[in-house]
């Protein structure tokens, strides 16, 4: 599903928001943390996707890894909007197992509405995922974290290419870096998978910083644990 651009007008926005009510979850008051797949239990200290929560990802392959957070909450029935992330295909959401069902694309263009289209997606949506590169200013990120944690969605926040941001309070950040691909021979083969460090850390029960070792594969959608090498840290990997 994708909404329309520039909310310019309070036509639009009552659009958005009379979307949102026929997609508010249901599941709010009862499921406190959304599942995500079995490998990525090791590496998130709740073991899945606390509601109310804010999580940050940025690196190259901040956005895939994103994606393979949320795939499991969204097999499971939960509802996901993109907001921003203009370059994101929507084939690659549908690679990394998302229910293209429960997905939608929102672009707020240059309108200036960003924060208007977050406070109607807050509570009536499960996640939502966030361009970085959107503007807010701090006394609307305080206002609608407040909102957040009242009301129970997960704001995902993608910073592609860069550091996670530090505009929004985060409970749990992702740091991906040391991009490694593999498959290739002496400048002939196949792309098979990459390989990259991933540092988490947050606030509470993930305020220990861990590095981990993630695998990409690029060969089927299947997610499994892969044997660590150096016998430190988790390498865990993700089909595409």
């Amino acid at each position: 599903m994708v909404v329309p651009a520039a909310f310019s007008s309070s036509r639009d926005l009552s659009d958005l928001q009379e979307l949102a009510e026929q997609i508010r979850p249901v599941v709010l008051a009862r499921q406190a943390v959304l599942p995500v797949c079995g490998p990525l239990e090791q590496v998130i200290p709740d073991r899945g996707l606390v509601r109310g929560s804010t999580i940050a990802l940025g690196g190259v392959g901040a956005t895939s890894l994103a994606l393979q957070l949320i795939a499991a909450a969204s097999k499971n029935g939960s509802w996901i909007v993109v907001v921003g992330l203009s370059d994101l295909a929507p084939v690659a959401v549908l690679e990394a197992g998302l229910d293209a069902g429960h997905v939608a694309f929102i672009d707020p263009g240059g309108s200036g509405r960003q924060v208007d289209v977050l406070a109607a997606l807050i509570g009536s949506v499960d996640i939502v995922v966030l361009d970085s590169r959107l503007s807010f200013r701090d006394s609307d990120i305080r206002r609608l974290g407040s909102r957040l944690r009242e009301r129970g969605s997960i704001l995902v926040v993608v910073s592609p290419g860069n550091e996670p941001t530090s505009q929004w309070s985060s409970d749990l950040v992702f740091t991906v870096h040391d991009q490694q691909w593999e498959g290739l021979g002496c400048g002939h083969g196949h792309l098979r998978s990459r390989r990259v460090h991933v540092g988490v850390g947050g606030r509470g029960r993930a305020s220990r910083n861990m590095q981990h070792e993630l695998s990409l594969l690029a060969t089927d959608g299947q997610v499994a644990v892969a044997e660590c090498e150096d016998g430190g840290g988790t390498v865990v990997a993700f089909g595409r």
